[in-house]
């Protein structure tokens, strides 16, 4: 876990070094594992969105009392 934190911390960074590490690692890894990683972070942001609608509506709800 702690390599593929460190995988994907460093494709952000401007390192071309450290991206091109980061992606032979991270292309190294099972097709399995890329597809959880994938729809962990697709359920992620789908319950992020709906955290904000509810907090938003509540919100709202209480702006119109």
């Amino acid at each position: 876990m702690k390599k593929l934190i460190f995988a994907l911390m460093s494709l952000c960074l401007v390192s071309p070094a450290l991206a091109e590490e980061a992606a032979s690692e991270l292309s190294a890894m099972p097709l399995l594992t890329k597809g959880l990683i994938v729809t962990a972070g697709g359920l992620g942001g789908v319950f992020l969105v709906l955290i904000l609608f509810f907090l938003m509506i509540k919100v709202m709800g209480r702006l119109l009392k």
